[in-house]
């Protein structure tokens, strides 16, 4: 019996994985390397391909492979275990003693560990940014939820009891369904049946909700001069709260009044569903944003940290913001609970500036194709979804004048 240890990777713009030999050192194998003889020249080549997981060719009246895991120096220990025991097995087949061996019968099962731990590096080599994160919470919490081990022990149980684990949590009914539809696209990779999942977990579609324009007036009333520009650039662009972070003046064409919401490979960020696009500014906003570069000459962000990195604490700014201003809600659980910091009034939202943006757009005729290109919307029912707020203002006229008795 041969026993050869492979790596386990997946070359970029490519779809399937590959299984190349490990490469060996004096001191052992080496990790992330490969080494195989180039067909034409018969010479060894030796190829770093990064991160990536291993498995043991087993060539035994056939090939196999056992999974090995990521750590290049467990997997060659592994191997020679192997080989020690094979070894071991002929000994004590020669003495006609029946051997069985636990190790291997539990390393052909596939670690449900491993598996998620390929969808995210997938998702990482495809640039999906989003999905890896959103992967990478699921992953943690479905295995910790439901405490098992092997690809095949997942079933229907497994997955409702994640939903109860939620649910327990106090994750909102928009949440589980989200991080259900992740899970089942992880699963999916590990080969799972499909059979065995649940109906997808049911929440209600609100209406979006946006700031009142007395609520606006109070919070610019008492913010500063930074939090005026994070917060026109949600309500004025109608911009992510992540796009916010990493908006630079080079984004802004001066000229057309424009700001192109763009992808910043060295920040590691990708414009949600790869789609780029430009949203005009306002006239008064692009004379501030002018009068900011000025008085910022050597930075490039337009709304960095004091260190000059992209601010990931801006949802914490308005919670504060609204503390001040005193427009926090008082009935909503974060409220009575008295809970401050980036957890204060659950009715104040970042996002909330981008939800009042799409609205005004709508109610000044702006028509919703164009608002679902502004706001970056993968399909027009998500922008009609702003219209009906919107629509129901326009209303109050006319059913004010309906004489009712």
């Amino acid at each position: 019996m041969k026993l050869t240890l492979m790596a386990r990777f997946k070359r970029l713009g490519k779809k399937h994985f590959e299984r190349k030999p490990a490469a060996y050192e004096k001191r052992g194998v080496k990790a992330g390397w490969i080494e195989y003889k180039d067909p034409d020249t018969n010479k060894l080549i030796r190829v770093e391909v990064g991160k990536c997981s291993y498995d043991i060719r087993v060539e035994n009246k056939g090939t196999s492979y056992i999974p090995a895991g990521k750590n290049a120096t467990d997997a060659e220990a592994k191997r020679l275990r192997m080989l020690g025991k094979a070894n071991g097995r002929k000994v004590a087949e020669k003495a006609e003693l029946t051997v069985r061996d636990p190790e291997a019968e539990a390393s052909k099962r596939d670690s449900l560990l491993e598996e998620f731990e390929d969808y995210i590096a997938d998702a990482k080599k495809r640039n999906a940014l989003e999905a890896m994160d959103q992967a990478r919470l699921v992953s943690k919490a479905f295995l910790a939820a439901v405490k098992v081990e092997y690809v095949d022990e997942v079933k229907r149980d497994q997955i409702l009891a994640f939903d109860e684990s939620l649910r327990v949590a106090g994750r909102s009914k928009r949440a589980i369904a989200n991080k259900r539809q992740r899970l089942q696209s992880m699963l999916r990779w590990t080969g799972i049946d499909t059979e065995e999942f649940p109906p997808k977990p049911k929440y209600d579609l609100k209406l979006p909700t946006i700031y009142t324009q007395e609520q606006l007036k109070t919070m610019f009333g008492v913010a500063t001069p930074y939090q005026c520009t994070v917060y026109n650039l949600d309500l004025k662009l109608g911009l992510r709260d992540h796009e916010i972070q990493f908006t630079e003046f080079t984004d802004i064409s001066w000229n057309d009044s424009a700001y192109r919401v763009q992808n910043k490979p060295k920040f590691g960020f990708t414009v949600k569903d790869y789609e780029e696009r430009d949203i005009p500014i306002p006239l008064d906003f692009l004379a501030e944003l002018k009068e900011w570069k000025d008085a910022h000459p050597n930075q490039n962000l337009i709304v960095p940290t004091n260190l000059g990195r992209p601010n990931a604490k801006l949802l914490r700014m308005v919670k504060r913001l609204a503390r001040r201003a005193g427009i926090e809600c008082g009935w909503c659980p974060n409220c009575i609970a008295g809970v401050k910091g980036g957890r204060g009034c659950g009715e104040i939202e970042l996002h909330k500036f981008r939800r009042t943006c799409i609205t005004t757009w709508l109610r000044n005729r702006i028509d919703p194709r164009t608002a679902m290109e502004y706001a970056g919307h993968a399909d027009l029912e998500t922008t009609l979804r702003y219209a009906r707020p919107a629509a129901a203002t326009k209303r109050i006229a006319a059913v004010s004048e309906i004489k009712w008795y």
